[in-house]
Parts: C-alpha cells; sequence; structure tokens
C-alpha cells in the first residue's frame, strides 16, 4: 500500500471547501491521506483501493478509473478531507500540548459551534460515499477488483452497507427481483432497496 499517492491535490480541497489558501499543506496532506486510508478503502476493498493507487502512480489508469474518480471518489474523499481537517483548524498540536490557536482578528469558536461544523460536513461527506456506493453496486460489472476480493489474505472487504444507515447490501444467494432469480449476489444487478421483494413493497 502506497501512503505517498494522493488521489486529490491540496490545491483542489482549497479551491473545493473553505479552507484557507494559507493553510498549513502539512495538514491538508494529512487529511487527503486519512481520508482515502479509512474512509475511501472502508468503501471499496483492499483490492480495488490498491488498484486505484497503482493506476495512478504508474500513471496506467483505466478511462473507466479515471470516471469513476472524477465523477465519484475525488468529490468524496474532498468532503471526508475538509471532514477530518477541521479537528486540526480547531485544535493545534504543538510540543506543549493541544490548543487553541487566537490572534488579534478572530477568536476560536465554542465546541457547540465546531460540533456543529462536523455534522454538517460529516453528513455532506456520507451523502457523496453513499452515492459512490450506490453507483459500484449497479455498474460493479465495469470493476472486477471490487467484486473479486480475497477474503482469506486479511484484506479489508468492500463495505456494501450505505452511509446513513440505508442498507446497500448486495443481495444474498438465491435472491428473486420480480420475475427474475439469480443465484449468487453479483448475478443479480439489482440491490434490494431498489425494488425487489424483501424491500419493503
Amino acid at each position: 500500500m502506497n501512503y505517498n499517492v494522493l488521489l486529490v491535490s491540496e490545491q483542489k480541497v482549497k479551491d473545493s471547501t473553505p479552507i484557507q489558501i494559507n493553510a498549513e499543506s502539512s495538514e491538508i496532506r494529512y487529511a487527503i491521506q486519512q481520508a482515502q486510508l479509512i474512509f475511501l478503502q472502508e468503501s471499496l476493498g483492499t483490492e480495488f483501493y490498491n488498484q486505484i493507487l497503482d493506476e495512478v502512480e504508474t500513471n496506467t489508469l483505466t478511462v473507466v478509473n479515471e470516471e469513476f474518480l472524477r465523477n465519484f471518489a475525488v468529490p468524496m474523499l474532498i468532503a471526508y478531507t475538509y471532514y477530518i481537517y477541521l479537528d486540526s483548524a480547531f485544535v493545534k498540536i504543538i510540543n506543549t500540548g493541544a490548543q487553541q490557536m487566537r490572534s488579534e482578528q478572530s477568536q476560536p469558536i465554542g465546541l457547540k459551534e465546531f460540533s456543529y461544523l462536523k455534522d454538517q460536513a460529516r453528513e455532506r461527506s456520507q451523502f457523496l460515499d453513499n452515492l459512490m456506493r450506490r453507483h459500484l453496486v449497479f455498474k460493479s460489472y465495469l470493476y472486477p477488483a471490487y467484486t473479486n476480493f480475497n477474503a482469506s489474505n486479511g484484506q479489508l472487504l468492500p463495505e456494501f452497507t450505505g452511509q446513513f444507515k440505508t442498507s446497500i447490501t448486495l443481495p444474498s444467494s438465491a435472491y428473486s427481483y420480480r420475475d427474475y432469480s439469480y443465484g449468487t449476489p453479483f448475478d443479480c444487478p439489482y440491490p434490494w432497496w431498489y425494488g425487489g421483494k424483501g424491500s419493503g413493497e
């Protein structure tokens, strides 16, 4: 796993979020790395996640994966990067410990205001994460590494359940959608929440 490959640039994050242009570069890079390692890897699974990193590093990104990054993964990563960065903006870790920074022009916000900003950032991030997961479920045939994972080697498996506690789990074996039957989870093109039997209809 290459921790030096960033799937979104610092400038792109600044251009797409309220993060100021003079923000610490190291703090933004850390937030991007954590957003990739934790949230993106959880959604893609280690197999597909590593494939994306390898293709970006070696400049061999396929057209399909390039479109996936541009339309789904990068917007989600930007949102989660901002969500993580807020912690660094609220409290700075210095050699004497954690402190809130003050200046003559501004005062730090309180915990209540900070919690509000974090909640809003988390909801936006989860919404974009959910869109990405739904796309992967419906278009899983485009991404072999997303479904052809190796569960026996300690890899993190793709998280098929959606954010907001809305399950988008792939259908279980012997699933029937209306008048069509499928033998395995990946044979069926429709998640249960799309309107198949057992979806609450």
